[in-house]
């Protein structure tokens, strides 16, 4: 399997969901489908097929988070000599055609940052921003054809 680029925020972030979904939400689904057992016929019991399912979404999203940290792959712009648009990095771009610009943060998969605009550098238009430099242009295949972006600028931290 592919290893998957992370920033160091975005794989603590993913750590401590993995965590909380192991000792707090398993507990409480378990506790629930005991409850539920507890009612009686589980062929006409709404709460158990409830928590039931609830249980095996949980064991899904685990395995998941599970599967992504044991593959992740940290990228700490702090550690590197960046010259060009890496994981990390802050990037402005600005649309070649029609002239708008936008500011983002281009992070690994699944992270998420309250307040700041993403990009994931697996995507289309973040795959095409790594390892470009100031002023290089970068081309991204979007459903209504090719979109140009400039790098206007970009920093790390």
């Amino acid at each position: 399997m592919d290893r998957i680029p992370m920033t160091p925020q975005g794989f603590e972030q993913m750590k401590k969901r993995l965590e909380h979904m192991k000792n707090v939400e398993m507990p409480r689904v378990q506790k629930a489908l005991g409850e539920a057992r507890e009612m009686g016929d589980l062929s006409e019991n709404a709460e158990y097929d409830a928590a039931r399912n609830e249980m095996w979404n949980l064991d899904t999203m685990i395995a998941d988070l599970e599967t992504k940290v044991s593959l992740a792959e940290i990228f700490d712009p702090k550690t590197m000599k960046l010259d060009t648009v890496a994981i990390g990095a802050a990037v402005k771009v600005e649309d070649v055609d029609k002239k708008l610009k936008d500011e983002f943060l281009l992070v690994g998969e699944g992270e998420i940052r309250e307040g700041v605009d993403t990009v994931s550098v697996t995507s289309p238009l973040g795959s095409a921003l790594i390892g470009k430099k100031v002023g290089e242009i970068a081309e991204v295949q979007a459903p209504r054809g090719k979109i140009r972006y400039k790098i206007v600028s970009f920093k790390y931290g």
